[in-house]
């Protein structure tokens, strides 16, 4: 580290984070490892339709046998949801399959939610008009929708559910109500009567239902950030990152694919607290944090490995675009300096060592220890640098 005059940099120079507005933050993607423990709810939820399906299959096979009169109803509940069945199980297939996709939660929220839809109209036709308007059962599966999209960690995901909710709702009701006299011999029918009143006060519900799965959702984000999350720079910790890197392994072993990590560390940091007291070295981690998360994809996971140690995990990357990276990351931290008083601009430096999956071996100890490797020989060479293995083997 250098001591020069410069000019210090704030969040305010990131045109990035100025234009963030609560729009923006609301409709934000989730953190990578929020997406993933989602889709390991969207598989959950897959399973819990199929045998939801299932089950509700047995109720117009049953009618069918025990109410042979209203054969052709029970006859079309049977088809709609054998369709519902077997399109489950296809989005069962999907999901099992191949989880990572980013429109998927989205896609399966619609579908369930448009499911229900379809079911509740489908009684305008099988059975009386008023049971869409009226129904105690089929309405309240909207709630089981919309608490299910909670399960997928995604502030985005359920308040499109909860919209795609209160609008199909709305449009089936205008269409029986435009569609079939609703208001002539229903005194004391059995499906009740229609009033606006309950319709208003059903969308009502769905609105609340889906302000609360937001808020829900958030809570969960914040509380599983924090219990990820390094207290003094704010990125991942080390035991949230070896968990991570484990699983992300397994999964490019299992469906394909590459990924990379950086063993990343502050140059002379042991002289720097030495000559400005920890506090100030606190100061310049948290500098060097924030430059490597505004330097990394979204996609990647910067975490704090011990000390003034960094690591980067690059998802779906080969070692060449790590090393082009690392290197921008580099001269990103070389380049932002910061303000101490007394002592003008510090311009910080690190070294940094790569390696990659599967030309460094199969197992996650293996890539680490190869990054510390030509981290040391980043350090040995003057620092200031980055080395993979093409860079190790000129050194050696």
């Amino acid at each position: 580290m250098t001591v020069e005059p410069a000019h210090s940099t704030s969040p305010h120079d990131d045109p990035a984070l100025g234009a963030d507005t609560w729009w923006h933050r609301l409709w934000r993607a989730p953190e990578p490892f929020l997406l993933d423990a989602g889709k390991e709810g969207e598989l959950l939820i897959a399973r819990i339709r199929v045998a939801l399906t299932l089950v509700l299959l047995l109720i117009p096979l049953a009618n069918l046998v025990l109410a042979p009169d209203e054969r052709d109803q029970h006859l079309a509940g049977l088809g709609v949801t054998l369709v519902a069945l077997l399109l489950s199980v296809v989005v069962w297939a999907v999901v099992h399959h191949d989880r990572r996709h980013a429109w998927l939660p989205m896609a399966t929220a619609a579908y369930d939610v448009t499911l229900v839809t379809v079911a509740n109209l489908s009684f305008a036709y099988v059975t009386d008009p008023h049971v869409v308007v009226n129904s105690k059962v089929t309405f309240d599966i909207y709630f089981l929708a919309l608490g299910a999209s909670a399960l997928r960690f995604d502030v985005r995901v359920a308040l499109l559910a909860g919209v795609l909710a209160m609008s199909q709702y709305l449009v089936s009701v205008l269409f029986v109500w435009a569609s079939f006299p609703l208001d002539v011999g229903v005194a004391g029918g059995m499906y009740g009567v229609f009033r606006w009143a309950d319709q208003v006060s059903r969308l009502l519900l769905l609105a609340t239902a889906t302000v609360l799965n937001v808020h829900i959702v958030r809570g969960i984000q914040r509380q599983r950030l924090l219990s990820s999350a390094d207290p003094l720079t704010g990125v991942y910790n080390r035991r949230f990152f070896d968990d991570y890197v484990a699983t992300e392994m397994q999964r490019v072993a299992r469906y394909g694919g590459t990924m990379a990590v950086a063993m990343i560390d502050v140059d002379h940091f042991k002289q720097f607290n030495d000559r400005f007291g920890h506090g100030v070295g606190d100061i310049a981690l948290r500098h060097v944090a924030r430059t490597l998360r505004l330097s990394v994809r979204r996609s990647d996971i910067v975490a704090r490995y011990g000390g003034e140690e960094f690591v980067v995990l690059f998802r779906e990357a080969g070692l060449q675009q790590a090393l082009d990276l690392v290197e921008r990351i580099r001269q990103a931290v070389q380049a932002r300096p910061h303000q101490i008083a007394d002592a003008g601009a510090v311009h910080t430096t690190v070294s940094a060592g790569v390696a990659s999956w599967p030309e460094d071996g199969p197992e996650v100890g293996d890539l680490l220890a190869a990054a510390d490797r030509r981290l040391f020989v980043a350090k040995e060479a003057g620092r200031n640098r980055v080395v993979g293995p093409l860079q190790q083997q000129m050194a050696l």
